[in-house]
């Protein structure tokens, strides 16, 4: 047979309040939108006509059309005209052969051919 405990009586001033926190969620949603702003505005190492460093969506679009940039298509300077020897020196350690670099061009807008 089921007996009765005899519970304490309650104050209801002296009752802890029933609150929500929002902290917790709060931290979430922020954690959440700092992820979705660095992935949308991640950078790579592949640096862009401008100056600057790429992001991925410009890398894609690049890509997409026709906008990378490799070192034979860019053209070095060209070499003084005068046969001084120290001009030509100078120009050669102020213009090193290309290493294989990709570069973006943002400003790209055919479509790729393929």
């Amino acid at each position: 047979m089921i007996r009765r405990v005899p519970q304490p009586p309650l104050n209801p001033a002296l009752r802890g309040r029933e609150q929500h926190d929002f902290w917790a969620g709060f931290v979430v949603v922020l954690i959440g939108l700092l992820l979705v702003v660095c992935g949308a505005k991640h950078l790579t190492a592949v640096e862009t006509s401008d100056g600057g460093t790429a992001s991925e969506t410009q890398l894609v679009k690049a890509l997409s059309f026709g906008g990378l940039q490799f070192p034979e298509q860019v053209a070095p300077p060209p070499p003084p005209r005068s046969g001084d020897p120290a001009a030509l020196v100078q120009w050669a350690q102020k213009n090193p052969a290309p290493k294989w670099k990709v570069r973006v061009d943002t400003a790209a807008a055919a479509p790729c051919p393929t």
